[in-house]
């Protein structure tokens, strides 16, 4: 805590006078409208919580009176149905109907559509009235189509439900098995099943089903429903009946706000009640059905009033505050504007715009720290200029110094060479190799210059490999792919012979003959990329590393060597280039990348 706190101070402490004086002026200008603003917010918002809660308790309770009233009138129906004389005959009589003739069946047909036209014409929420008997058949009319998936899951309900010792029971959510033609999916549904029992014998029958579509179930109360209020039956800890089909067979128990109320009891009045983030939630057990009716209050709506009136405080302590920042930010800036001015300055030169100067027309001492400030910039712009003059001349020296590192020793061999073709009178061969080293230095010398073109470069190459070709018949062959394109583009002079060499006398050093040389030069995103790759022995991980890092040991380097060669691009072109040793099961691959450009003033960083 202490640390934080003078953190704090170092940072405040580091602000100009302007900022810092406006600073505290405007924390406790803002800490004062919030705890205004936040005491109104919260009594406000009590009280609305409140209302809401009592409204939704009463509606709560009236549509639990309508649910039972219904419940008891879709009761009521099942009783007068099971007594009727069809249901009767129906069920009593059902072995009659499966095995009859066509009269039979007509009797059939006769006997479902009485009791369809008795109670579902006069029941519009009604969607189906099915009878079941004792061995799994059920009646239903007609006209309607059938699931069979749909029908199989229900027909295990209705044999748990003869097997029990209930006489009636409540079916919960589940699909229809019926539907009629003209809908387009079987309807989310809860059942309402009763044993039917033989008027004549007494013996159990069989059941009868009135369907009561969720749909229509929610006519009872979507009165009391709007885009805020959402209202919604469970059990079990499912949803069975609500008035989002969205929300039907969700698993309330993943929620936090019903796992806080599952041990919990309700008030004097049976309510509970609980929130999340995003609402209120009112519940309350519906004895009837062994039910809970819960109501899903938004928050959102109830508190857009809280945040227009706190949006008002605010707007007006916002122009009340921005009057008090201007007058106060006058004064004190009529006092601090000097100051102020040698401190863009200094920024300014801190960029690296050394021909910024402060001008401050005030005498005093604000002057006089003008004036040296000043000053001390001159001097150090000239200190800066002589320090860039000696870099620069430090970099030249540094290019021509790995430039002289390359050994004389090839050329004293091919002289060498020249001298045993001679000697062998192999004097055409002699004079081609005569003529072969004259264009690699011819090419190497090139007037002094450091960087040429891919096309001259290629040159070098390919003279230097016909050379080593002839110290070393038949060691090694070779193959440049390169297109035309390219040919423009601009390099350090002597960029591949490090790399051939390297490959010629340590890759193919156990090798009498077979190896491969390939040197490919294409165009990427990156740049400009060259890869020199061989079959010879590879460099393991160890000396990659070593020679990327610039250390000799156990690895001899020839001619500039892979660290010398990768210096001196990013001397020319820059860090973000350069050479890269690749890992291969056989061989190794050496991979350069250069900016793919043909301009001919190329630089060394920083020149």
């Amino acid at each position: 805590m202490e640390k934080s706190i003078k953190a704090i101070k170092g940072y405040f402490y580091k602000k100009g006078i302007t900022e810092r004086i406006v600073f505290v002026i405007s924390a406790l200008m803002i800490v004062t409208t919030a705890c205004f603003i936040g005491s109104v917010f919260f009594i406000l918002e009590k009280q609305l919580v409140d209302q809401t809660q009592s409204s939704v308790k009463k509606d709560l309770d009236m549509v639990l009176e309508k649910m039972d009233m219904f419940f008891q009138g879709v009761e009521n129906d099942a009783v007068s149905v099971l007594v009727g004389e069809s249901c009767q005959t129906l069920l009593g009589n059902s072995d009659q109907f499966l095995s009859g003739d066509i009269i039979k069946q007509h009797e059939k047909y006769m006997l479902i559509q009485q009791v369809l036209n008795s109670y579902i014409g006069q029941k519009g929420g009604y969607g189906a009235i099915a009878f079941y008997d004792l061995r799994g058949n059920c009646y239903v009319n007609e006209s309607l189509e059938c699931s069979g998936e749909y029908g199989g899951r229900q027909m295990a309900r209705i044999g748990d439900f003869l097997a029990s010792d209930r006489q009636k029971d409540m079916l919960e959510l589940h699909k229809s098995p019926w539907k009629k033609a003209r809908d387009r999916d079987y309807a989310d549904c809860i059942s309402y099943v009763r044993k039917v029992y033989s008027m004549d014998s007494g013996r159990l029958i069989g059941t009868v089903e009135i369907e009561i579509p969720n749909s229509e179930a929610v006519r009872l109360y979507e009165t009391v429903m709007s885009g805020d209020i959402r209202l919604y039956f469970a059990s079990g800890g499912r949803i069975i009946l609500a008035g989002d089909e969205e929300l039907l067979y969700q698993e309330l128990g993943e929620k936090s706000w019903y796992r806080r109320t599952e041990d919990k009891v309700g008030g004097r009045d049976g309510f509970l009640m609980t929130e999340d983030r995003e609402a209120w939630y009112v519940l309350k057990d519906y004895d009837g059905q062994n039910w809970t009716v819960i109501s899903e209050v938004a928050k959102a709506s109830y508190i857009r009033a809280l945040v227009l009136y706190g949006i008002g405080l605010v707007g007006l302590g916002s122009l009340i505050f921005m009057a008090s920042l201007f007058l106060v930010r006058f004064l004190v800036t009529s006092i601090t504007r000097p100051l102020s001015r040698i401190t863009e300055t200094m920024v300014e030169i801190g960029r690296g715009d050394y021909d910024k100067r402060v001008i401050v027309k005030d005498g005093g001492e604000i002057g006089t720290l003008a004036l040296e400030f000043n000053r001390m910039v001159d001097k150090t712009r000239a200190l800066m200029q002589e320090i860039v003059d000696k870099e620069a001349e430090k970099r030249e020296s540094e290019l021509s110094l790995i430039q002289m590192q390359m050994t004389p020793h090839f050329f004293y061999n091919i002289l060498e060479s020249i001298c045993g073709l001679i000697v062998m009178d192999e004097k055409k061969l002699a004079m081609h190799t005569i003529q072969l080293l004259s264009g690699f230095y011819r090419g190497v010398l090139n007037k002094g210059k450091e960087i040429i073109t891919v096309k001259q470069e290629l040159d070098i190459a390919v003279n230097y490999l016909e050379i080593m070709k002839i110290c070393c018949p038949e060691k090694f062959t070779y193959e440049v792919c390169c297109g035309e394109e390219l040919w423009q583009n601009h390099i350090c002079k002597l960029t591949l012979q490090p790399l051939l060499e390297n490959a010629i006398h340590h890759g193919f050093q156990d090798m009498e003959r077979g190896g491969r040389l390939f040197i490919r030069i294409r165009r990427e995103a990156e740049g400009l990329i060259m890869e020199v790759e061989d079959n010879g022995m590879g460099i393991d991980a160890l000396t990659r590393k070593r020679i990327m890092v610039g250390e000799r040991q156990g690895f001899r380097m020839e001619s500039f060597g892979l660290r010398n060669t990768d210096e001196r691009i990013k001397l020319y072109f820059g860090n973000s280039y350069g050479l890269e040793i690749l890992p291969r099961p056989v061989g190794t691959l050496i991979r350069i990348v250069l900016p793919d450009r043909s301009d001919s003033t190329v630089l060394p960083e920083g020149q």
